[in-house]
């Protein structure tokens, strides 16, 4: 995994005489790890910068446009807004990247260039690489750091706890790329590069920690009833509430995948339903959730890091390390094929529409929209020339169908239907993690700089 970019210390009377000098300025240098974790809510509105992409388009590749209104385009009023979150909330808690099937589309609209202000930027005390859950009420946010703790924020930014994660085998805090979830009754579930599972309640105490011998490097899955399905190393294991491993799946190699729920109704598990992951092992798997036995094993060719998504059918896609997009029914049997022109090794997303969204690594790094087995869109960064740059996470669509992700290039951007950026917000350090939005259309940005933003729009 990257290292933590190590950012310098600036005195908060001096970000702030430069924020007044470079009026609209987005950039917030982060505090150092000692410093106090609390926020810094400049007035600035989040303003346009120079043009994104690459001043050469690649040949024949289209612009990153969508449907036109997208599906449910009209957004919801706030009060339908919270009685959703509620509802869901109720039966699966807050599972990273939208839900067991983790399409990551939104229920707000989020802030657009101009109008949008940074409501908090708080220090949390490392390199945030994972995305922020949210508490089932939305007043908590929780995000796991690569010094090794779980720092809990208020919804305007204030710490209320932090929790270490445990000593990795060389006995240094161990690092976390898990995005935390949220059961029904506000536990956080996380791991870490110590090999265990922690359970936190919302008071920051510890009151459950699994041992489950491996590195914990994808997001737990939350499944409706309380179980926890986790990998680690080369295991998949489902946990009850009380902490007993109830059942287990071991790979020939490494799960680098987040689990995905397949089933007919994802807020009510069924003993049929499927969970699935990908494996370095070349293997796309699909587990029985109430035995854990195998339904099916798929050999794609490739290492399969790009986490899956769950189509509203119940078929769902992966991706691959030899750049490509595979879309599986639930017998396991492959149903289409996209190459996308770059190693994908983060969660996908899929659109209200059924395309599949998905960033891609490499010399030439983009976010590619996936229609059938045909790439209809794409929005490229400007690449290093190196394979292990680029885009890791798919991208989280908002009510209107606004694209949003961060870069490894320092930024998050905002990709409209039309194919515009409409919103443009640069940190100091890769944004990693896929983004989080609020019911009120707050973003929640997780940067390696050791900082985490709240953009209200």
């Amino acid at each position: 995994m990257r290292a933590a970019r190590v950012v310098p210390l600036v005195p908060l009377a001096a970000l702030t005489a430069l924020l007044v000098a470079l009026v609209g300025s987005r950039a917030l240098r982060a505090p150092s790890r000692r410093a106090p974790a609390c926020p810094e809510a400049p007035a600035a509105l989040v303003s346009a910068t120079s043009p994104a992409e690459p001043a050469t388009r690649p040949p024949g590749l289209p612009r990153l446009t969508g449907p036109t209104p997208p599906p449910a385009a009209a957004p919801p009023a706030p009060a339908d807004v919270a009685a959703a979150r509620v509802a869901h909330a109720g039966t699966t808690g807050h599972v990273p990247h939208g839900g067991p099937r983790r399409t990551h589309r939104a229920w707000a609209q989020g802030p657009r260039t101009g109008r949008a202000h940074v409501a908090f930027a708080v220090p949390v005390g490392g390199a945030a690489a994972t995305e922020v859950a949210v508490a089932p009420d939305g007043a908590r946010l929780y995000v796991a750091t690569l010094a090794g703790e779980l720092v809990a924020l208020s919804r305007d930014g204030l710490e209320r706890f932090r929790v270490p994660l445990g000593k990795d085998k060389k006995g240094h805090p161990a690092r976390s790329y898990v995005a935390p979830a949220v059961g029904p009754d506000g536990t956080v579930y996380v791991g870490s590069d110590a090999g265990k599972l922690l359970a936190v309640t919302p008071e920051g105490r510890v009151k459950m920690s699994v041992d489950l011998g491996d590195e914990v490097d994808v997001a737990p899955l939350v499944l409706p009833g309380g179980d926890v399905v986790v990998a680690a190393g080369k295991a998949v294991v489902r946990v009850d509430p009380r902490g007993n491993v109830v059942q287990k799946f071991e790979a020939k190699k490494k799960v680098y995948t987040a689990p995905a729920l397949v089933g007919r109704d994802p807020s009510k598990l069924d003993a049929h339903d499927l969970v699935v992951v990908g494996s370095q092992d070349d293997h796309v798997y699909g587990l029985v959730v109430g035995t854990f036995e195998v339904a099916f094993r798929t050999t794609l060719g490739a290492d399969v890091d790009g986490s899956p998504a769950v189509f509203d059918d119940g078929t769902f896609a992966v991706g691959t390390d030899a750049g490509e997009v595979v879309r599986l029914g639930t017998d396991g049997r492959v149903l289409g094929r996209t190459s996308v022109g770059g190693f994908v090794r983060g969660p996908l997303s899929i659109a209200r529409n059924g395309d599949v969204l998905v960033g891609t690594y490499g010399p030439a790094p983009k976010v590619v929209r996936v229609r059938g087995d045909a790439i209809v869109g794409a929005f490229p960064i400007q690449g290093t020339g190196a394979r292990e740059h680029g885009i890791h996470g798919g991208p989280l669509e908002d009510a209107a169908g606004t694209l949003y992700f961060g870069t490894q290039d320092d930024h998050v951007y905002g990709v409209s239907t039309e194919g515009e950026i409409v919103f443009d917000f640069a940190t100091k350090g890769d944004v990693d993690a896929p983004l989080t939005l609020l019911d009120d259309g707050t973003l929640i940005v997780p940067s390696e700089d050791g900082t985490v933003y709240a953009i209200a729009p």
